[in-house]
């Protein structure tokens, strides 16, 4: 596993790192400690455009599979904005210590977060699942290839 010191490379959408840019900064505004974990990974990342966006690579409203520490079982999760949040329990916003990990790993990758007691976990990412696009469609991972709907 990754220590702190040996951060993976992280490659964001454009509207994604806006957005939480914008999102990290009114929430460290407003005295949330929560922000500087995501402003530390918005400042390394590499930004691209939408459509250039990587298929193995987690970004917001797509689902991620991935296991925390050495965990018997793998997890899934719908990655979100926290404004647009609606059911914790298949959704994970990505102002948490773990969303915040998540963003912008490459499948196979892995990375070290905080939790707010001071836990220190790591989070492996095993797949991506749908990825819903900014015009409402989504992209399925297919065996054949990629099904657009």
């Amino acid at each position: 596993m990754n220590t702190q010191h040996e951060l993976p490379p992280i490659t964001l959408a454009a509207s994604d790192y806006n957005r939480l840019l914008f999102t990290a900064m009114i929430q460290q505004k407003q005295g949330w400690r929560t922000p500087n974990f995501l402003l530390k990974e918005l400042r390394r990342a590499n930004v691209c455009h939408p459509g250039a966006l990587p298929e193995d690579v987690v970004s917001t409203d797509c689902r991620v599979i991935y296991r925390v520490d050495d965990e018997p079982k793998s997890r899934a999760h719908l990655l979100v904005h926290p404004e647009d949040l609606i059911w914790p329990g298949a959704e994970l916003s990505v102002t948490t210590p773990l969303g915040t990990a998540l963003l912008g790993l490459r499948v196979g990758d892995s990375m070290s977060f905080v939790e707010a007691d001071g836990t220190v976990h790591d989070v492996f990412v095993e797949g991506i699942g749908l990825r819903f696009l900014d015009d409402g469609s989504t992209v399925t991972r297919a065996p054949g290839g990629i099904i657009w709907t």
